[in-house]
């Protein structure tokens, strides 16, 4: 029972967030225009700071992070072939949802809400570079998904390469890196304000996810958005787990790649199929289910972690 008090008492707290944003919403506190200008605060300036100060204030050694990088990605990788054979049934206009909604997590919120939680602010600086890693590796394929399922979409790999580059959750780990390979000294002041917008991206990122929710929506969630969701919440971590174990990764770093590949599908994939002529709808309902379902397996899986190893 103490694993499980231990696992709650992480997915609990970041859970309630969410749920307090959505009261928010429905009470008119939070009001639309509020959380897309939030939403944009914390993905182009406080979530990079976040990154930014973890990485560069970091202990961590980078060859360290490798083993871990290997197999958050390679764990997201074997997602796609399972999730394209799974998806067979599904009408051919949804299978890119269902197979993005499988594979793609919200690692830069959730993921690194529930990591800072568990292991602190130690936990955050070791996760970053795989927070930039998956980022890259969900939008290129995401990219080929809908290319591949949409013929109105045309791709380009210059077009992709601009929008990777722009993200500024990839900039913000580029910079920390630089950074530190040139031992640049940053200002006390500047490190400051860095980390005090660090310190509300977390909360402000969670509260616009739970104001986004449309619970209607959920009531009317299909047999696909629930098998989408599973895979993202249950086949995704125990994947990349089994992968972390073979490579001999220590328990604390299985705990980093289980928060990590079983946090629930992002926002970002409803823009992304919205954008890209995929099924939307889909989409937000796969988004709305993982979110709510995350708690409960995230929670179980951590108590797991803490029993057997």
């Amino acid at each position: 029972m103490e694993h499980l008090a231990f696992a709650l008492s992480v997915t609990g707290p970041i859970f309630l967030m969410i749920i307090a944003g959505y009261l928010l919403s429905i009470r008119g506190v939070v009001r639309e225009r509020f959380i897309d200008d939030a939403s944009r605060l914390v993905f182009h300036i406080t979530l990079p700071a976040l990154l930014f100060i973890s990485i560069y204030t970091s202990n961590a050694k980078p060859m360290e992070e490798i083993p871990l990088l290997t197999a958050g990605i390679l764990g997201s990788f074997i997602m796609i072939p399972m999730a394209w054979l799974l998806a067979r049934p599904v009408m051919p206009g949804d299978r890119s949802a269902f197979i993005q909604g499988a594979y793609r997590g919200n690692v830069a919120i959730i993921g690194l809400a529930w990591v800072e939680k568990a292991y602190g602010v130690s936990g955050v600086s070791h996760s970053a570079a795989l927070v930039a890693a998956l980022t890259i590796q969900f939008n290129v394929i995401a990219v080929v998904l809908f290319v591949l399922y949409n013929q109105n979409t045309r791709f380009g790999w210059r077009k992709l390469a601009l929008e990777l580059f722009k993200n500024p959750l990839i900039l913000g780990v580029i910079a920390a890196i630089l950074c530190r390979i040139l031992e640049v000294k940053l200002p006390v002041m500047l490190r400051d304000t860095i980390q005090y917008l660090a310190s509300v991206s977390l909360p402000l990122g969670l509260i616009c996810i739970g104001a986004s929710m449309k619970l209607g929506l959920l009531l009317h969630s299909s047999p696909t958005a629930l098998v989408a969701s599973l895979l993202k919440l249950v086949a995704a971590p125990a994947i990349a787990l089994v992968i972390g174990w073979m490579m001999g990764l220590r328990p604390e770093y299985l705990g980093y790649l289980l928060l990590m590949t079983g946090a629930p599908c992002a926002i970002s994939a409803f823009v992304m199929a919205h954008s890209m002529g995929g099924n939307s709808q889909l989409t937000a309902n796969i988004v709305g289910l993982s979110t709510l379902l995350s708690v409960v397996t995230a929670s179980i899986g951590l108590a797991l972690l803490k029993v057997y190893f």
